[in-house]
């Protein structure tokens, strides 16, 4: 089991996140089939030439990216909109201090009162 860990300690993020996306489609897969249907699957496809088997990965899901991905994709339509191009706005500490120690702040006014 220690063997198992340190493996799992040793990948990267992304093939963590693969090997559960990997472990929940087997296993959702594996209540459809039958143990002597997943054994008969597994020969075939261990009887396929390497080139074959490229193939057969090349069809396949693409690579999840991200860090954690989760296990059920969420539609496109239930993810949040988020803005592109917002500056960050001062707060009222660091503008308040500008004033104080002669020091502007980008889009605020001088002490004087005129405008950069």
């Amino acid at each position: 089991m220690h063997s198992r860990m340190n493996e799992w300690v040793a990948m990267s993020p992304q093939d963590r996140a693969a090997a559960r996306l990997n472990f929940a489609k087997t296993k959702e897969l594996s209540k459809q089939l039958t143990p002597d249907e997943k054994k008969a699957k597994w020969e075939t496809y261990q009887a396929l030439s390497p080139e074959e088997k490229a193939k057969l990965a090349a069809k396949g899901s693409p690579k999840p990216t991200g860090a954690a991905t989760a296990v059920k994709p969420v539609p496109t339509q239930k993810l949040a909109v988020t803005p592109k191009n917002l500056t960050p706005q001062p707060k009222a500490s660091e503008s308040a201090s500008a004033g104080t120690t002669g020091e502007t702040v980008p889009g605020t006014t001088s002490p004087a009162g005129k405008s950069d």
